[in-house]
């Protein structure tokens, strides 16, 4: 207080006499020490105005007084705000870090907690001699500490991101819609372990129904936010397998120009143009391998049939069957997609239908996307 009244008084002070009788408008302060005090009078012209060293002080006013303020700072490069105190970084409350782990819901984990029921140490090794007892549910612990629930180990936290390979004809959906029960469509809510489900992690985005490739699970809906919003610009790389032989040069050009769409025009980067020997498998002739979204266009144009090629592309949006529908706009119908990076997460060798964790370098980029 004493620094911020300093400051405003050696400001005012270098203005015109009227400001300084403005002063009389100032509230006390808490310290009489500090006491700015004056009556209800103006202050006359008559006054002597001090600010500079350590002191700030207005003399022989008419009626009104106005106490002395010393050990003012000698310069205003000298003032500091009040640091606010950091919040510890890297510690979370232990019912959250609970729920985190699939052990149950907030609720739940809570009453775990509260129950003192938690022990922690350093390494999942550790003897109980060398485990903390948690004495509550708000007391904060790291995320990866080792956890023990009635002096058994509970699992590791969570990955921050999961990267699938998708096969074909599984739907991008934790659960299917209700109307389509009797179809049994395969969804992803079946392929994830019911621990990671009970964390919370859900997939980025989706692919078409009968799009195979990566696609990631998320822990963070921060993070899930920032891979998907286009102004962002992460970049999605797709192999598809197109009717026809492309020119390469022809449709890096249509592709760069932006190509219109019922949804509006989209471009793309082209990244090369391969010769193909067609679709790795032709469609079953089942319909309910089709999503509900699937039109009767995009049927008809499964030609497997004649020359195909492979592009291989770069898109930032995701705009629903967005690749399928410039491609073929461009004279190219895709007979078959597949996506193999999102960001610097890339699909490798990963077989389809398996899981695996982030790379080093994958993780530290997806980190850097949350700060």
């Amino acid at each position: 207080m004493k620094a911020i009244i300093s400051t405003m008084l050696s400001t005012m002070f270098l203005l015109r006499p009227s400001s300084v009788r403005g002063l009389s408008t100032f509230a006390s302060c808490s310290s009489s020490r500090y006491l700015l005090r004056t009556a209800p009078t103006q202050l006359s012209r008559t006054y002597d105005v001090y600010t500079t060293g350590t002191s700030a002080a207005i003399t022989k006013t008419n009626g009104g007084v106005l106490m002395s303020m010393s050990s003012s700072p000698s310069s205003s490069s000298e003032i500091r705000k009040k640091k606010t105190p950091k919040k510890k970084m890297g510690v979370q409350r232990i019912d959250k870090v609970l729920a985190d782990r699939g052990v149950g819901t907030r609720s739940q984990t809570f009453e775990i907690a509260k129950g003192k029921r938690i022990t922690m140490a350093s390494h999942p090794d550790a003897p109980h001699e060398e485990r903390t007892r948690i004495k509550g549910p708000k007391e904060k612990v790291p995320p990866d500490a080792a956890l023990f629930l009635d002096g058994n180990l509970l699992p590791s936290a969570a990955p921050l991101l999961l990267v699938y390979h998708k096969p074909k004809f599984v739907l991008s959906v934790m659960e299917d819609d209700k109307k389509y029960k009797d179809q049994e469509r395969k969804h992803l809510g079946q392929v994830l372990s019911a621990r990671y489900k009970r964390c919370g992690m859900h997939p980025v985005g989706r692919l078409d129904y009968d799009t195979t490739g990566l696609i990631l699970f998320s822990l963070e809906g921060k993070l899930t936010q920032r891979l998907l919003h286009p102004k962002r610009g992460v970049e999605k790389e797709y192999v598809a397998t197109v009717q026809g032989k492309a020119d390469e040069e022809k449709l890096k050009q249509m592709l760069s120009d932006g190509v219109e769409t019922t949804d509006g025009t989209f471009s793309a980067q082209l990244l090369e143009v391969t010769p193909s020997d067609g679709p790795a498998s032709a469609p079953a002739d089942d319909e309910m391998l089709w999503d509900e979204e699937s039109s009767t266009e995009d049927r008809a144009q499964m030609d497997y049939s004649g020359e195909h090629s492979d592009v291989r592309l770069i898109v930032t949006e995701g705009k629903y069957r967005m690749v399928r529908r410039i491609l073929a706009n461009c004279g190219h119908p895709v007979v078959e997609l597949r996506r193999e990076r999102h960001g610097k997460v890339t699909l490798g060798d990963l077989a389809v239908g398996e899981f695996r964790d982030l790379k080093d370098e994958e993780l530290e980029w997806a980190e850097s996307l949350l700060k």
